[in-house]
């Protein structure tokens, strides 16, 4: 029995002299774990469509964890889904200022997000700007493609003024096997919450 302790002891105090300059304190493991339950909770509630309760959890997992941009990102998707468009802004922006540059994909689900805001607000330079910046981390996006063309042809559109003395353009076909493709896209199609599993 006395042996068992001994290895095991050896054991904590290698992980503890290799892995980092000072020993991890011993809560810091527990606290990750509640903080992705409550992610996980976050995200049960939002693929229901309970956004509120959503929010609350992947606030109650900000409280744990503190600002880290999986949390930050869901949080400002919530909000996006609730419709608190300038709290989902400031959010999306802090979740991008902490994603690592080598995870892209989660990059370009930031941007993917931020274009549409934008793009609910009619902020057609800013929505182009940001399927731009999810188009190079992720080129193959064949819904930020579409996006991007909706903005592109919104910024063509002359003023109001001027529309009023021209008859209106015919609209633009669909693209193949696309019913009511505009809706599918800005509100179907919100990039959703990551698990973070790989993250923690």
């Amino acid at each position: 029995m006395k042996r068992i302790f001994a290895i095991i002891a050896a054991g904590l105090i290698a992980i503890a002299l290799l892995g980092a300059d000072k020993p991890i304190p011993w809560w810091k493991p527990l606290q990750q774990i509640k903080a992705w339950n409550l992610n996980q909770k976050g995200q049960k509630a939002y693929r229901v469509n309970e956004p509120e309760k959503a929010l609350k959890a992947f606030r109650e997992a900000k409280e744990v964890a503190g600002e880290h941009p999986i949390l930050l990102f869901n949080e400002g998707t919530t909000l996006m889904a609730l419709g608190r468009l300038e709290e989902a802004e400031k959010s999306l922006r802090s979740s991008l200022k902490g994603i690592p540059p080598q995870q892209v994909r989660e990059q370009a689900s930031a941007h993917y997000n931020l274009g549409n805001l934008y793009f609910a607000q009619k902020r057609w330079n800013e929505a182009a700007k940001a399927y731009i910046a999810a188009l190079k981390r992720t080129p193959n996006d064949w819904d930020a493609k579409f996006n991007l063309e909706l903005v592109l042809r919104q910024q063509q559109k002359p003023p109001q003024s001027q529309q009023r003395n021209q008859p209106p353009p015919p609209p633009p076909p669909p693209p193949v096997n696309e019913k009511k493709p505009m809706i599918k896209q800005l509100q179907g199609r919100l990039t959703a919450p990551w698990h973070g599993e790989r993250d923690w």
